[in-house]
C-alpha cells in the first residue's frame, strides 16, 4: 500500500495520531521486515527513517507498538528471540540518529557544541535520541543531550524516557533543562512503557545513596545492572536527587504507582526515607505528600494494617520534622502541616484511622504546644483545627460510625483547648488570628452538627410516628463543648458572639418533645429514652446561653453592641432568636438589644431592631416564618412555636401598624436615605404571615389532641384574634408598600380601586378560609365565637375588594350550614346559633352566582294557568293588600344629600295574594356538641368541648350554571326551594339587622359645619318635604317622606351643638387611606385630655384647621388611649367635585365633638330595614283590629289573678290576643306600669317552657336547653324604662309580689340608669357572675399596676448602673475596686434582665387575662340574655348589637306616644308577632329639635298614626289612682271628655292636713295679676313675681305645718326653663342651697312620668296685650303639668292673659271661678298672719260622704270612644283633645324649654322623717276593683343613696 506525506506538514506519518489506523497497523506488522535484507527492505527502512526523523510522536508511538506487537504480530516468537530482534532494531535506530545528526553538521566527538548547532537539531531527532536509555549508553549521545540542545517540535506532555534520570543530573543546567522540557501532566498509562520503567528504575537506585536514618521496614533498592549506567552523572546532593525525583513522581501514572511492582518499589523508596535526617527530609516529605494525593488509600496497598501508623510515628518523631516546624513557623500557610488530612484520608482501616487521628491531634494540640515551639504554636493549632474540620466535613454524611466516634472522642479530649483558642482572651493576639478563626469555624461546625443531629432526630421521630421508620436512636451531642463555649464567650469578641448567635438561631425554633404526641409508638424499644435524649440535648444546647449573653452585655458598652448589630446577618439571627418559643433564648436576644438601644421588653426590643436595622430585622422575621412554614407541618406538634409566633407577631403588627407610632406611618422608615426601603419587603412579609396562620389553622386539629383543653384554648383564641388583627392592618401594610413601590398611581377618579399589590395580598388570604372553615365545628363557645368573627372578617374583605373567595372554602362553609340545618339524631351539628348561621349564610350568598331556576311542570298534569313562576317566601294570610316592593338598597338619602328630588323608577311585580312576609330563620335545636360518624376517638380540637368534627370532603363547585328543576318528584324541587328560601331569609335577616347606613354618613359628613340656618347645607336644590301621611303606598314613599325629615333633625342637633362648649384638642394626622368613597385617617392627640373625655364610633367630630379656618366633619371610628397620648381613627367624606380641605399626613387640626349619632343611626337603620320587618305591612297601611268581646268570667279571673281593675284586665286580655299592633292609652295615674306588668304576667303564664334535648347516656346541660321565650320592653327615656324594670325585677305582677321572680335584664349604659335598676343591669349581672365564679377575677388592673412598678424599678436600676459605670471610668490602679464595681454592674444588669422578663410575662398575662375575661363576659352575657324572661331597654338601646341574636315573642313599648315613629321602629327589627304600644297621646309629644320637621309631623308618634285609623281599637285605662278628685276633675273634663274616673277612696287616700286651710286646699289657681314676664338669658322667659309668690307659698306651708316633713314631696314646675332657674334661685336665696335636694325643680317636659304630693305650677306668661302664650297653649304639656300632683295643685298665673290667649286656659280659669278656687294673690298674701279664706270666689268644701259617693267606681258606665285629633280639630266645640299646632314665641325656643334643669345634688334620703300614715283604705265595697299596688316613692335623680326604710303610708296607686 502506498502512504503519502501528510498535507499539513509534508511529513510521512506511520505511527502517530495523524496516521490512518490502518497505516498504523500495517506499519507495526511490517516491523518484521527489519529481520530481512533486500532492496525493498532498504526502501522500507529509508521511509521509516524519514518517518522517525520528521515526527517525534511517531518516535514515541514506535516504542509503544514495540511492546504491543510482542503479543500480537510477534506473539509466535520466543521472548529471547524478540529481545535480540529489538536490540538489533535499537542499534539501527542509534545509527540513523547519528546519521541524521551528522547530516546537519553535528560532530559527535565529545566536544562542546556551539549554541547555533544545538539550536539546529530537529525536534524529532532529539526526541529520538532521548527516547530510551539505550541511546544514552552511547557516550557521544549522552554528551550531546547534556549540552542542553534546544527543545523544539515535540509534545512536552509525553516527554522522552531519557529525560527522567537527567532531572537528577549532577549539573544544575542539565537538571533545569530537563525539568523545563516537560509539562506538569502525567504520562498516560498506555504510553508509560519499558523505556520509562528503565529510567525510573535507575532513578530509584540512585536514591539509595541518600539513606541516613534507617529504613522503615525491610526494603531492597533496585540495582543498576546496566554496565554503562553505573557511571551516569547523578547528583551527589540528596536534596537535588529528591527534588529531581519529585518531578519524576509527578509524571508517573497513578495506575503504575498503585499496581505495578515498580510503583510499589517507588512508594517504598519514598516511605523508607521518612526517617532520614537532613535537609532533604522536607523533599522526601513532599514526595510522600505527592504520593498521598495521587494514590490516597492505595498508598498502603500490599502493606500491613498498622504500616501507616508506623510511618506517621516515624515522621512525627523525626528530628528534621521538628526542626522544619520550628523553622517554618513564620510561614502563612506551612505546607508541612497541611498533609494530616490527606494522610488520614489515605488510611483504609477505621481502627488505624482512630489511632492516627488521635496521635495527630495530640501531637498538634499537646506536643507542639510546648514552649520550645513558641512561635509554631499558632500554626500547629491552626493545623489541628483544620484537620479536624476537614474530617468532620468529609464524614458528616458518609463513612462508618467508628470514624465519627473517633472524631467525637478527639473533640471531647481536645475541645477545651480548641475552645480556648477560639474564644479566650489570651489567644486574641494577631499571631493567633488564623488559628483563632479556624478554631471558631471548627467549633461552629461542630455545634452546627449538633443542631443538625437534634433536628434529624426530631425528623426521625416523626417518621417513626408515621410508620416510615422503625427505630429512633438516641441523640448524642457534645454537651461539654456547649458549656465551654458559653463559658469562654468574651465581651469584646464580636466575631465569637456572631458565631454563637448564628448557631443558636438555627435551632431556636426547636422545643422539647411531648410524650403525649408519641403515645402510639412509646412502646417501641428505646423510644421513650430517645425522646428524653432529644429533650436533654436541647436543654444542654441552651443551658448557659443567657448567662453568657448577659456577661457579654454587662461588659460591653452600647456602642460596641450597636456596631455588632449593624451587621445584617447578626441582626437577622438576633431577630430569629427573639421570636423563639424558648424563654431563655428570647431573654438572651432581648438582653443584647436592650443593652444596645436602652430598651426593655419584647415589644420595645422588636421596635428598636426594626427601627434601627430594618433590613436585618425583616430578614430575621422572614427567616423565622419560612422555617415555621416548612417545619410545623412535618412534626408531631408545634404548639409552643405557634404560640410564640402569635404572641410575637402580635407585637410586630403593633410595632409596624399601630397609630400613630407604628413604623409604617413614619416616612423616614419607609424611605431611608442611601438604603433600600423596608417597604419593598412588606408584600413578602404579608405573604409569609398569611401562610403561617394558614399552617396553624390547618395543623391545630392534629396538635390539639396532645394537650389539655385549658392549655390550648387560650393561645388558640389568641391565634384567631391575631388573624383578625392582621386583617385589620391590611390596608396599613398595603398603603406603606404602595408608597415605595413602582406601581403607578391611579387616576383621581379611580383612587379607591384595588391595586395590583392589594389584589395579591387578598389572594394570599385565600388559603386561610378553607382551613378556618373546619373551626366552625368547635364546641368551645369562645373559640367558636372568635373563629366565626374571623371568618366574617375574611368574607367581608373578599366582598369589599371584589375578590372571590376560594371555591373550596365556600363549599366547606355551605356544607357546614347544610349540616347545621339538618340535625342528626336530634342533635345539632354545630354550636352556632341561628343568628350566626343566618349571618354566615348571607355572607356566603353574596358570592354565589345567580342560578336561573325554571320550574317545569309535568305535561301530563293539567292545572289551571298560574302566575309567572317565582320563588316566594312563606306568607301570613292577614288579608292585607300588597304594599309594594321591598328594595334591598336605597340611594335616596344620597340623592337628598345632594339635593336630588327624583326617585328612580322601580318596576314591581305584585303577587296575587298578600304581601310577602319575611320568613323567620328556623331556630336550631339546642346547641350541643356534635361529631361526624367517622370519628371514633377523641382527638384534636375535640377536647376543646366535645369533638372537633371532621370537615367533609366536598367537590369543587362548578362555574355559573343554569338549573332546570323538573317537577318529576317533589323532593329535588323542595330541596332547591328550601336552599333558595334559606338564602333569601338570610339575606333579609341581614338587611333587617344590619342595613347599609353609609348613606347617612355621606349626607352628614358632606355638610359644611359653618353653614347658618335651620336647614342643612344642601349641595343641590332643596329636596321636597312631605307631611307624614296616615298611610303609605310602599317603602319608597315612606323613605321619601321620612329621610329628609330625619336629616333636618340631624342638622338641628348640629345647630344646637354649636351653642354648647365642648373641649377642643389638637390632633395630628399620621396616616390616611381610602375605604370605598370615604377617607379614613389615623390621628394622634398628644396633649392630655380630660379623664372622662372619650370618643365612640357614634360621635361626629369637627376638624378645624388652626390657620385657614377650613373645617370638615368626620365620624369617629375608634379611640384608644396609650402611653403616647390618645389615638383616634376618623372617617371623612369628600364628595366628588369637592376640594380636599388639606387632610394631609402630618397636618395639624383642632378636634372637638359635635354630637352623637347613636339614636339617628338606629332610627335610620330602622328606616332602611323596614321592608324586612314582620309588621311592615301594618306599618305601611295600618290595620288595627277592633277590641274583641271578652268573656266577663275571663275578665274577672284576670282581675283577681293580677289584682287589677276592669279596664286594665280588658286591656291585657285584648292585647295578648291581638295580632300585630295593640294600643293601650293610659292617662296619668291609671296604672300603665301595672298593666305592663300584667301583660308580662299573662305572657309568662301562657308561654311554652323551653325544650330540653335529652341524650341517652348523659345528663342534660345548659347547652341542651332552648332559649326561653322572651318579652322586649322599651321606652323612649331611661327614666321610663327604669320604672317598668324596677317594678318587674322583684316579681311585681300587679300589686303583689310573687314568690318566683322574673328574670329581668336591663340593657344600656349604667351611667344612664337609675339606682333602682342597676342591680339588674346586664353589665352588673355579668360582674356578679364573674365575682361568684372562682378563678375569674379581673387581674388586668393589677397587672398594669405591677408593670408600672417594674418599669419604675428598671429606671432605678438603669440609673444606678450609670452611676457605677461613671465611677468605673474614673478608677485607675485599683484592681479591687474595679472588680467590685464590675460585679455590681453585673448584678444590676442581671436585675434589669429579670425585671424585663417579668414585664413581658405580665404583659402577656395581662393581655391573655383581658381576653379571657372578655370571653367569660361574653359567655356570661349570652347565658344571662338567653335565660332572661324580660329584656328592658330604651328604644335606641334596642338597636344595640348585644341583643341582636335574641328572638322575642312580644314587644311592649311604654310611653309610645312620646317617641317619634322612627324610634318606635327600632325594636320591631326583631321578628315578633305582636307589638303593644302603651302611652297617652294627650301627654307630652316626642321631643324633636327641628321645628321645620315638626311642621311636617315628624314629631308624631307611631301610636298616634295607628290610633287615627281606628280610635275605637285603643284600650283606655280609665281609672286613676294618683290625684285627689278635686284635681282629677279638671283633666278628666278638659282632656279626656269626662272618661277619666277616680279610683275608690281617692279623696281619703290623698287627703292632707293642709286641705282644711282656706289659703291652700286641694286645688287653687292663684292669679298673680301684677306679674310680668321678662327674658331670661335671651332664649327663655321668667316671671319674678310668680317666683316670689311660689317662695311665699312654700314658706307658708313649712311654717304653718312644721310637724310635716315636706322634703321630696313638693315639685315646682314651669314650662319655661328660664323660670325654673329663677324659681330655683329664689328658693335657694330664701331657704338655702340645700333646698335643691328637697324640692324638685323641673320643666314640664322633665317632669313627665313623675308625681309629687304638692305641685306648684308657674305659668310665667303675663303682660298687657299679650295674645299668644307659646308653650302654654300646648294641650299635652298642659295636661302633664296639672296631672303631676297627688294631693294639692297650686297654679300661679295671670288669669287675664291666659283667658284671652288660649281657649283651653280659658276653660281652666272658668272652672276655677266656678269652683271658687281662683284667688288674686301677691307675695304678701301668704305672709299675712291669720289669713282667712278669700272673700271672692269662696271654695265650697264638699262633704266627705258626697266625695266618696262621687268617686265610687262600682259600676263604671261604658266609656265613649275617644276622638282623633282631626275629629276634635274639626268639631264646632273647641275641646282640649285637639292636637293643636305648636306656636313658637320669638323669645322662647322650644329647644331650650325641653332641656332639663341643673341636676340636683345627692341627698341622703335615710335622714328623712317618716310621714304619717294617711292612706286609710275604705272598707271593701264590692264590686269595686282593687287598685294596683302603691307606687314607690320616687327620689330625686341627683340622689345616689338608697333610703334605709321605705316611706310609711302615702296614697296607693298604680303608675
Amino acid at each position: 500500500m502506498k502512504v503519502d506525506t501528510h498535507p499539513a506538514d509534508n511529513v510521512l506519518h506511520w505511527f502517530c495520531s495523524k496516521a490512518d489506523p490502518l497505516v498504523v497497523e500495517a506499519a507495526t506488522f511490517l516491523l518484521r521486515l527489519f529481520a530481512y535484507d533486500s532492496a525493498q527492505v532498504n526502501e522500507w527502512k529509508a521511509k521509516l527513517k524519514l518517518c522517525l526523523g520528521g515526527c517525534s510522536e511517531c518516535v514515541q508511538m514506535l516504542n509503544v507498538v514495540k511492546v504491543s506487537s510482542r503479543t500480537t504480530y510477534f506473539g509466535a516468537f520466543q521472548p529471547d528471540i524478540l529481545d535480540k530482534f529489538y536490540q538489533s532494531f535499537t542499534n539501527w535506530e542509534i545509527l540513523i540518529v547519528k546519521e541524521a545528526l551528522g547530516g546537519i553538521g553535528v560532530v559527535l566527538n565529545n566536544t562542546q557544541l556551539d549554541s547555533y548547532t544545538l539550536s539546529r537539531i530537529p525536534g524529532p531527532i532529539l526526541y529520538h535520541t532521548l527516547s530510551s536509555l539505550k541511546f544514552l549508553e552511547d557516550a557521544s549521545l549522552l554528551f550531546l543531550v547534556r549540552s542542553c540542545p534546544k527543545v523544539q517540535g515535540w509534545n512536552t506532555d509525553v516527554p522522552p524516557a531519557g529525560l527522567l534520570p537527567l532531572m537528577m543530573d549532577e549539573s544544575p543546567e542539565v537538571r533545569n533543562w530537563s525539568r523545563g522540557a516537560v509539562s506538569s501532566k502525567v504520562i498516560p498509562t498506555n504510553h508509560f512503557v519499558a523505556p520509562y520503567k528503565e529510567s525510573l528504575g535507575i532513578s530509584l537506585a540512585a536514591l539509595a545513596t541518600t539513606a541516613n536514618g534507617g529504613s522503615v521496614g525491610n526494603f531492597a533498592y533496585p540495582s543498576l545492572d546496566s554496565g554503562n549506567f553505573t557511571s551516569f552523572p547523578f547528583s551527589k546532593d540528596p536534596v537535588e536527587l529528591w527534588m529531581g525525583f519529585t518531578f519524576i513522581l509527578r509524571l508517573i501514572p497513578s495506575d503504575v504507582l498503585a499496581q505495578d511492582e515498580l510503583g510499589r518499589q517507588c512508594r517504598r523508596v519514598v516511605i523508607s526515607h521518612v526517617n532520614d535526617i537532613g535537609q532533604h527530609f522536607s523533599v522526601v516529605l513532599r514526595c510522600l505528600l505527592l504520593l498521598m494525593k495521587r494514590l490516597q488509600n492505595k498508598l498502603w496497598k500490599g502493606e500491613a494494617p498498622d504500616y501507616a501508623q508506623v510511618v506517621f510515628d516515624s515522621i512525627k518523631d523525626n528530628q528534621s520534622f521538628s526542626e522544619l516546624i520550628s523553622n517554618g513557623a513564620h510561614e502563612e500557610k506551612p505546607w508541612f502541616l497541611s498533609w494530616f488530612g490527606d494522610y488520614l484520608d489515605s488510611v483504609p482501616d477505621s481502627g488505624v484511622f482512630s489511632n492516627i487521628l488521635s496521635k495527630i491531634v495530640d501531637f498538634l494540640c499537646e506536643e507542639l504546644q510546648h514552649e520550645r515551639f513558641q512561635e509554631a504554636r499558632p500554626v500547629t493549632m491552626l493545623a489541628a483545627s483544620r484537620v479536624i474540620l476537614f474530617m468532620l466535613r468529609k464524614h458528616q454524611d458518609e463513612g462508618d460510625a467508628r470514624r465519627r466516634t473517633a472524631l467525637s472522642s478527639v473533640l471531647d479530649i481536645h475541645g477545651e483547648k480548641l475552645i480556648n483558642v477560639a474564644f479566650r482572651r489570651e489567644f486574641s493576639d494577631s499571631k493567633w488570628g488564623s488559628a483563632r478563626a479556624s478554631a471558631r469555624e471548627l467549633v461552629s461546625v461542630t455545634l452546627a452538627r449538633d443542631v443538625c443531629a437534634v433536628s434529624d432526630a426530631i425528623d426521625i421521630s416523626c417518621r417513626v410516628l408515621a410508620g416510615r421508620e422503625r427505630e429512633f436512636c438516641l441523640c448524642q451531642i457534645r454537651r461539654q463543648m456547649w458549656k465551654r463555649v458559653y463559658g469562654s464567650l468574651q465581651s469584646n469578641d464580636a466575631d465569637a458572639l456572631t458565631a454563637v448567635i448564628k448557631i443558636i438561631a438555627e435551632s431556636s425554633h426547636l422545643d422539647h418533645l411531648t410524650k403525649n404526641a408519641y403515645k402510639p409508638v412509646l412502646s417501641k424499644p428505646n423510644m421513650e429514652a430517645a425522646i428524653e435524649s432529644v429533650n436533654a440535648s436541647l436543654a444542654a444546647m441552651r443551658d448557659g446561653l443567657l448567662d453568657a449573653i448577659s456577661r457579654v452585655s454587662n461588659y460591653s458598652n452600647p456602642t460596641q453592641l450597636t456596631s455588632v448589630l449593624a451587621d445584617h446577618d447578626f441582626t437577622k439571627n438576633v431577630m430569629v432568636i427573639m421570636l423563639s418559643p424558648i424563654d431563655d433564648l428570647q431573654a438572651a436576644a432581648k438582653t443584647l438589644v436592650g443593652q444596645a438601644y436602652d430598651v426593655d421588653g419584647r415589644l420595645d426590643c422588636i421596635r428598636a431592631l426594626l427601627k434601627n436595622q430594618p433590613d436585618g430585622a425583616l430578614a430575621g422575621i422572614h427567616s423565622f416564618l419560612e422555617k415555621f412554614i416548612s417545619f410545623s407541618p412535618l412534626v408531631a406538634e408545634a404548639c409552643s412555636l405557634s404560640k410564640s409566633l402569635v404572641q410575637c407577631f402580635t407585637d410586630i403588627i403593633e410595632v409596624l401598624c399601630s397609630s400613630p407610632d407604628g413604623l409604617l406611618h413614619e416616612r423616614s422608615f419607609l424611605q431611608p436615605r442611601n438604603k433600600p426601603s423596608p417597604g419593598l419587603q412588606l408584600p413578602q412579609l404579608w405573604n409569609l404571615m398569611t401562610r403561617a396562620i394558614t399552617v396553624i389553622f390547618q395543623r391545630i386539629p392534629v396538635w390539639a389532641g396532645y394537650f389539655e383543653v385549658e392549655d390550648m384554648t387560650v393561645w388558640l383564641r389568641d391565634a384567631l384574634i391575631f388573624g383578625r388583627d392582621l386583617l385589620e392592618q391590611r390596608r396599613v401594610i398595603e398603603e406603606a408598600a404602595l408608597s415605595v413601590s413602582n406601581e403607578p398611581p391611579l387616576p383621581n377618579g379611580k383612587r379607591r380601586a384595588l391595586s395590583r399589590l392589594g389584589k395579591k395580598m387578598i389572594d394570599d388570604l385565600k388559603p386561610v378560609l378553607p382551613e378556618l372553615a373546619r373551626w366552625l365545628r368547635l364546641s368551645d363557645q369562645e373559640l367558636l365565637h372568635q373563629a366565626f368573627a374571623l371568618i366574617q372578617s375574611l368574607l367581608d374583605v373578599f366582598r369589599k375588594t371584589g375578590v372571590p373567595p376560594p371555591d373550596t372554602g365556600l363549599a366547606k362553609l355551605n356544607k357546614h350550614i347544610e349540616d347545621a340545618r339538618k340535625p342528626r339524631d336530634g342533635r345539632p351539628k354545630t354550636c352556632l346559633n341561628a343568628a350566626q348561621l343566618t349571618k354566615l349564610e348571607n355572607a356566603i350568598a353574596s358570592f354565589d352566582s345567580d342560578d336561573e331556576v325554571e320550574i317545569i311542570e309535568r305535561p301530563a298534569v293539567k292545572t289551571k294557568k298560574t302566575e309567572e313562576p317565582s320563588i316566594k317566601a312563606s306568607t301570613k294570610p292577614n288579608g292585607t293588600q300588597n304594599v309594594g316592593t321591598l328594595p334591598t338598597r336605597s340611594d335616596t338619602l344620597k340623592d337628598v344629600a345632594h339635593g336630588k328630588t327624583g326617585i328612580p323608577e322601580v318596576q314591581v311585580r305584585v303577587p296575587p295574594r298578600g304581601p310577602p312576609v319575611p320568613v323567620r330563620p328556623p331556630r336550631p335545636p339546642s346547641p350541643e356538641t356534635s361529631s361526624d360518624e367517622s370519628e371514633t376517638e377523641a382527638g384534636g380540637l375535640a377536647s376543646l368541648g366535645k369533638k372537633f368534627q371532621k370537615s367533609p370532603k366536598v367537590a369543587k363547585p362548578t362555574h355559573r350554571r343554569q338549573v332546570k328543576m323538573l317537577d318529576v318528584t317533589n323532593q329535588g324541587q323542595s330541596a332547591m326551594l328550601d336552599r333558595l328560601s334559606r338564602r333569601d331569609d338570610a339575606r333579609k335577616a341581614a338587611l333587617r339587622m344590619k342595613p347599609d347606613i353609609s348613606g347617612l354618613h355621606r349626607a352628614i359628613l358632606a355638610w359644611d359645619y359653618d353653614h347658618e340656618g335651620p336647614e342643612p347645607p344642601y349641595q343641590g336644590s332643596k329636596p321636597h318635604l312631605f307631611h307624614v301621611g296616615d298611610k303609605f303606598i310602599d317603602h319608597r314613599q315612606y323613605l321619601k317622606t321620612f329621610e329628609p325629615l330625619l336629616l333636618l333633625e340631624a342638622w338641628a342637633q348640629i345647630v344646637q351643638s354649636k351653642e354648647e362648649r365642648e373641649e377642643s384638642y389638637e390632633c395630628k394626622i399620621t396616616s390616611r387611606h381610602f375605604i370605598d368613597d370615604f377617607v379614613d385617617m389615623e390621628a394622634s392627640i398628644s396633649e392630655m385630655v380630660q379623664k372622662d373625655w372619650r370618643l365612640t364610633e357614634m360621635d361626629v367630630i369637627l376638624l378645624r384647621h388652626p390657620s385657614n379656618k377650613k373645617c370638615i366633619l368626620a365620624k369617629a371610628v375608634s379611640y384608644r388611649r396609650t402611653h403616647f397620648g390618645s389615638q383616634v381613627t376618623l372617617r371623612c367624606y369628600i364628595p366628588n367635585g369637592s376640594s380636599d380641605p388639606g387632610l394631609q399626613i402630618h397636618s395639624v387640626w383642632q378636634l372637638r365633638k359635635v354630637f352623637s349619632l347613636s339614636t339617628l343611626h338606629r332610627e335610620y337603620a330602622a328606616l332602611m330595614a323596614l321592608p324586612y320587618y314582620d309588621l311592615f305591612s301594618t306599618i305601611m297601611n295600618p290595620v288595627i283590629k277592633p277590641i274583641p268581646r271578652m268573656n266577663q268570667d275571663e275578665v274577672k279571673r284576670a282581675m283577681n289573678t293580677y289584682k287589677i281593675n276592669e279596664p286594665q284586665a280588658k286591656a291585657i286580655l285584648g292585647s295578648l290576643s291581638a295580632d300585630g299592633f295593640a294600643l293601650i292609652q293610659g292617662p296619668p295615674g291609671t296604672g300603665k306600669t301595672s298593666t305592663i306588668c300584667g301583660l308580662v304576667e299573662g305572657f309568662i303564664a301562657k308561654r311554652r317552657g323551653p325544650a330540653t334535648s335529652i341524650q341517652i347516656g348523659r345528663s342534660s346541660t345548659n347547652a341542651d336547653k332552648a332559649p326561653v321565650q322572651k318579652v322586649l320592653i322599651c321606652a323612649p327615656s331611661n327614666a321610663a324604662i327604669d320604672e317598668v324594670a324596677n317594678r318587674l325585677k322583684d316579681g311585681f305582677r300587679g300589686p303583689q309580689v310573687r314568690n318566683t321572680s322574673l328574670k329581668v335584664v336591663r340593657i344600656g349604659t349604667e351611667k344612664a340608669m337609675g339606682l333602682s335598676v342597676k342591680d339588674i343591669a346586664l353589665d352588673y349581672l355579668v360582674d356578679q357572675k364573674i365575682n361568684d365564679s372562682p378563678g375569674t377575677k379581673n387581674t388586668s388592673k393589677e397587672s398594669g399596676n405591677e408593670i408600672n412598678v417594674l418599669r419604675a424599678e428598671i429606671e432605678s436600676v438603669k440609673n444606678a448602673k450609670q452611676v457605677k459605670v461613671e465611677e468605673l471610668a474614673t478608677v485607675h490602679d485599683n484592681t479591687a475596686r474595679t472588680m467590685a464595681l464590675e460585679e455590681e454592674i453585673k448584678k444590676l444588669n442581671s436585675r434589669r434582665l429579670t425585671l424585663t422578663q417579668q414585664i413581658d410575662r405580665l404583659r402577656d398575662k395581662q393581655k391573655s387575662d383581658s381576653r379571657t375575661l372578655d370571653a367569660i363576659r361574653r359567655r356570661f352575657r349570652a347565658e344571662i340574655l338567653q335565660e332572661a324572661d324580660v329584656i328592658c331597654s330604651t328604644l335606641s338601646g334596642a338597636g344595640h348589637e348585644t341583643i341582636e341574636q335574641l328572638e322575642f315573642e312580644m314587644v311592649i313599648i311604654d310611653e309610645a306616644a312620646q317617641a317619634i315613629e322612627l324610634s318606635s321602629l327600632i325594636p320591631l327589627k326583631f321578628p315578633c308577632a305582636r307589638c303593644i304600644l302603651v302611652g297617652d297621646p294627650q301627654q307630652l309629644p316626642p321631643t324633636v329639635l327641628s321645628q321645620d320637621a315638626c311642621k311636617y309631623l315628624y314629631n308624631q308618634s307611631l301610636f298616634v298614626r295607628l290610633q287615627k285609623h281606628r280610635p275605637d281599637a285603643v284600650h283606655l285605662l280609665s281609672i286613676q289612682y294618683r290625684m285627689h278628685p278635686d284635681i282629677s276633675r279638671l283633666p278628666s273634663r278638659i282632656f279626656y271628655q269626662g272618661r277619666l274616673q277616680d279610683g275608690p277612696g281617692m279623696a281619703e287616700k290623698t287627703r292632707q292636713v293642709w286641705h282644711d286651710n282656706p289659703l291652700l286646699g286641694t286645688y287653687r289657681f292663684f292669679n298673680v295679676s301684677k306679674g310680668q314676664e321678662s327674658e331670661s338669658n335671651g332664649r327663655s322667659l321668667k316671671n319674678v313675681l310668680e317666683s316670689q309668690v311660689a317662695v311665699a307659698l312654700f314658706s307658708r306651708l313649712r311654717t304653718e305645718y312644721k310637724g310635716i316633713d315636706f322634703d321630696f314631696r313638693v315639685g315646682v314646675v314651669s314650662m319655661y326653663r328660664g323660670q325654673v332657674l329663677e324659681l330655683q334661685r329664689a328658693f335657694e336665696q330664701r331657704f338655702g342651697a340645700d333646698i335643691k335636694g328637697k324640692v324638685q325643680f323641673h320643666t314640664v317636659d322633665g317632669f313627665q312620668g313623675q308625681e309629687k304630693d304638692i305641685i306648684i305650677l308657674s305659668c310665667v306668661r303675663a303682660g298687657p296685650g299679650l295674645q299668644s302664650v307659646g308653650f302654654l297653649s300646648d294641650v299635652r304639656r298642659m295636661n302633664v303639668s296639672i296631672t303631676r300632683a297627688k294631693s294639692s295643685l297650686f297654679i300661679l298665673g295671670n288669669a287675664a292673659t291666659l283667658e284671652r290667649s288660649d281657649s283651653n286656659w280659658r276653660q281652666i280659669i272658668q272652672d276655677a271661678r266656678t269652683r271658687n278656687v281662683l284667688t288674686d294673690v301677691g307675695p304678701s298674701y301668704f305672709t299675712t298672719p291669720g289669713a282667712t279664706k278669700p272673700s271672692q270666689h269662696p271654695t265650697p268644701k264638699p262633704a266627705k260622704q258626697k266625695a266618696s259617693a262621687e268617686n265610687k267606681p262600682s259600676a263604671p258606665p261604658p266609656l265613649p270612644n275617644l276622638l282623633t285629633p282631626q275629629q276634635l280639630a274639626g268639631s264646632s266645640v273647641s275641646t282640649p283633645l285637639g292636637l293643636q299646632p305648636v306656636s313658637v314665641n320669638a323669645n322662647a325656643s322650644p329647644m331650650d324649654e325641653d332641656k332639663p334643669p341643673l341636676s340636683n345634688p345627692p341627698i341622703d334620703e335615710s335622714k328623712k322623717r317618716p310621714r304619717p300614715d294617711l292612706s286609710n283604705d275604705p272598707p271593701n265595697e264590692a264590686p269595686k276593683p282593687k287598685p294596683p299596688p302603691v307606687k314607690k316613692f320616687k327620689k330625686d335623680k341627683g340622689s345616689i343613696f338608697i333610703p334605709k326604710k321605705k316611706p310609711q303610708g302615702g296614697p296607693s296607686k298604680p303608675s
